[in-house]
């Protein structure tokens, strides 16, 4: 069972005055007419299996505008769940919380594609070939990220080093062992890292069993895990929308699913594709929608 999650939050200021706090990045409509959340949640759809739902974790102040995006693309919403965060405590806490849910409705060993829901992936069949890759990774309990190709030594980007093969090279989702995942670069050291070919871009999308991921918590970051397990204790998670409650929530440890897991982790993987992927953080990048 594949399960999307798709990350909704954030006010993408680098784009401001269109993405601010009042209206995010995911919610700004493109020269087609259609939102970056409703396209993350066409993915997302478009590889998930006929009984899954999509679960988005996003906040309680975007509730209604995601649901509201989601409904142009199936208007009976009956494949989306909701997990609201009462206030925001980055990637992990995020992530954790999509995990025990995941876990509660579909059991331990069900996957979880985690979606970014302010990103662009133009070719569709690469990213389904891509996830496929991920998939037969993480069902032998591996922690799977995705790696862009490099196409310029980009500085406002993590990278992600590549080790051994797992995979024949020739398939469209080329999969190496994490061999380091590293901070974005000086110009001069990702010129270095685009000639190496050594490198991808950390795209921040992920593939995992449920149990994989909470496992890695308790593990790398048990002040993610234990806080999430006292709070589910006390909630009735066939809730929809599911609301987390505040005074527990708050209290998580702010910080992000790289440095929490992905990084301290053993079994990682990364999969490398070339899916024309942009996360529009920039005006450049949306000038170069129009080249």
């Amino acid at each position: 069972m594949l399960v999307p999650v798709i990350l909704s939050g954030g006010a993408g200021t680098r784009l401001w005055p269109v993405s601010r706090k009042a209206l995010p990045k995911p919610f700004m409509r493109l020269a087609d007419g259609e939102t970056l959340a409703a396209k993350t949640l066409k993915r997302a759809l478009s590889v998930a299996g006929d009984e899954a739902k999509v679960l988005t974790v996003t906040s309680r102040d975007y509730y209604f505008l995601t649901r509201d995006a989601y409904l142009e693309v199936l208007p009976n919403g009956d494949r989306f769940a909701f997990v609201l965060e009462p206030c925001a405590r980055n990637t992990a806490a995020a992530i954790g919380a999509a995990a025990r849910w995941v876990q509660s409705h579909y059991g331990p060993e069900a996957q979880l594609l985690v979606l970014p829901a302010d990103h662009l992936i133009q070719n569709i069949d690469r990213f389904a070939e891509a996830v496929q890759q991920a998939q037969a990774r993480a069902a032998e309990g591996e922690l799977v990220t995705f790696g862009i190709y490099p196409t310029r030594p980009e500085t406002g980007f993590g990278y992600i080093r590549a080790g051994q093969a797992r995979n024949d090279l020739s398939h469209a989702g080329r999969v190496f062992e994490v061999a380091e995942f590293v901070e974005k670069p000086d110009l001069e050291t990702a010129k270095d890292y685009l000639a190496s070919g050594n490198y991808s871009w950390n795209s921040g999308m992920f593939l995992f069993r449920a149990d994989t991921m909470l496992n890695a918590l308790e593990e790398h970051a048990e002040g993610v895990a234990t806080g999430l397990e006292q709070m589910w204790q006390g909630m009735d998670d066939q809730a929809q929308p599911l609301e987390l409650p505040l005074a527990e929530f708050s209290e998580l440890p702010d910080i992000s699913i790289d440095y929490a897991v992905m990084e301290p982790a053993a079994k990682r993987s990364v999969v490398e594709c070339d899916l024309g992927w942009s996360d529009i953080g920039s005006w450049r990048a949306i000038s170069e929608l129009y080249q």
